[in-house]
């Protein structure tokens, strides 16, 4: 049995499969039939059987009852073609649907891709219209089979795109480059291996190398315009760092004569001068002038392991009388009671405000290891602050509560290098305790 199957065009797999199936329904559909016909014309020679046969009884009721059979089996195979028959004309139905479905896919597709086009075959390069006769869709492709460049159609501006990556990139294609082709190659010396001590050279030709530097002797004459050194830039150590080689005529030194006129044993024109001897030099020539020497400690090397020898000069390890007042000066804090001990031990402090907090600091750090040993007196008037204690002041909850109490104290201090304990007063008055 023939189908019709519309157009010819691409059909999937799963299309032919369904073709296939209603084929041989129509065929099983065309089976039943035949077998329906031949179970009527059994039915029908039974029946003539048993005519004849109409006295034997027995063999008139076996006719019977095979002619019912036939009828029986005649009728269920009707039915199973008929079931068939709609079966069939169902997938017919839904191959048609994926046949419009898939067809309407393909066309779809060939108003996008276009496809080679060739001169030689007779195409318009660029293409005006799609495959189907219709106006350019926006991303629709061709590929130029002459230049092998694959093209996209931009609908807003009405143009075919090159869209093939290009083997090679000239500067022209890049927007952002400042530079020309020359300059560029003038910095190209990546094809150069340079060796160790190598520069950068330029000549005028435009070319930028690797080369090896000749000797120099710092002769910097063909590259500097010469100038005068600046006063300020000639150091004192420029100057004398060669003093040894020089060698100045009694001609240069222009004040010569005024030291050579109270002079009696005047020997420059009789004696040719050289270096004197050091046999020649007396302990008195060098004595002679001593107190005109200015000499500063840092001339003298080993000062340090001298101790002088003088009553006015406390030593450790001596028995020593202070003759002296000796005292501690006072540092006013002002409202502060973060006590410094680099710059004394001894301070004054009022607080009338606010929440100060008993500190103590060493050059302006926590750290208290350079203050270990030391001890001092602090005077303290508060007339209205809050006062607590850091974490590294050691003082009795007692006396922090006594000097929370408007009036003056005496604090006394002593620093392990770590902590500092405190000792406070109770409030003093003109009277004493």
């Amino acid at each position: 049995m023939a189908i019709f199957r519309g157009t010819g065009s691409a059909a999937t797999t799963s299309d032919q499969t369904t073709i296939d199936t209603v084929t041989q329904a129509v065929v099983d559909a065309e089976a039943a039939q035949t077998a329906a016909e031949t179970a009527q014309g059994l039915a029908e020679t039974a029946k003539t059987n048993a005519e004849n046969l109409y006295g034997d009884l027995a063999a008139v009721n076996t006719a019977k009852t095979d002619a019912e059979t036939a009828a029986t089996t005649a009728t269920t195979k009707a039915s199973e073609a008929a079931a068939s028959a709609v079966s069939a004309s169902d997938d017919a139905t839904n191959a048609n649907a994926s046949y419009i479905l898939t067809n309407g896919a393909f066309l779809d597709f060939q108003t996008l891709f276009l496809g080679t086009k060739t001169v030689a075959g007779g195409d318009t390069i660029p293409p005006v219209v799609d495959n189907q006769g219709n106006a350019l869709r926006d991303g629709a492709l061709y590929f130029n089979g002459d230049s092998n460049f694959l093209f996209v159609y931009n609908e807003g501006d009405e143009e075919w795109i090159n869209v093939t990556p290009s083997e090679t990139v000239t500067l022209s294609q890049v927007s952002d480059v400042t530079a020309n082709a020359a300059e560029v190659n003038i910095l190209d010396v990546s094809a150069q291996t340079p060796s160790d001590g190598q520069v950068l050279t330029y000549n005028t030709v435009g070319d930028l190398n690797w080369a090896t530097p000749s000797t120099e002797t710092n002769d910097l004459t063909a590259s500097v315009t010469w100038a005068n050194v600046p006063d300020a830039n000639i150091t004192q150590s420029s100057v004398t760092q060669h003093q040894a080689a020089l060698s100045i005529t009694e001609s240069q030194i222009s004040d010569l004569q005024t030291y050579l006129t109270t002079e009696t044993n005047d020997l420059t024109a009789a004696v040719t001068w050289a270096n004197v001897p050091d046999a020649n030099i007396t302990q008195s020539s060098v004595t002679q002038h001593q107190a005109a020497l200015s000499i500063t400690e840092s001339q003298i090397s080993d000062l340090g392991t001298y101790e002088p020898v003088d009553t006015d000069i406390l030593r450790a390890d001596t028995a020593d009388t202070i003759t002296a007042p000796m005292r501690g000066t006072i540092t006013d804090n002002t409202t502060s009671l973060t006590f410094d001990m680099i710059t004394t031990n001894n301070f004054k402090a009022a607080v009338s405000s606010g929440t100060p907090t008993l500190t103590f600091q060493y050059n302006s750090t926590s750290t208290l290891t350079n203050a270990e040993g030391q001890s001092g007196n602090i005077y303290l008037n508060n007339t209205g602050a809050t006062i607590s204690a850091d974490t590294a002041v050691f003082i009795s909850s007692a006396d922090l509560t006594t000097i929370n109490t408007a009036g003056k104290y005496w604090l006394s201090y002593f620093c392990d290098g770590t902590n500092v304990f405190v000792a406070v007063t109770p409030a003093l008055t003109s009277q004493g305790l």
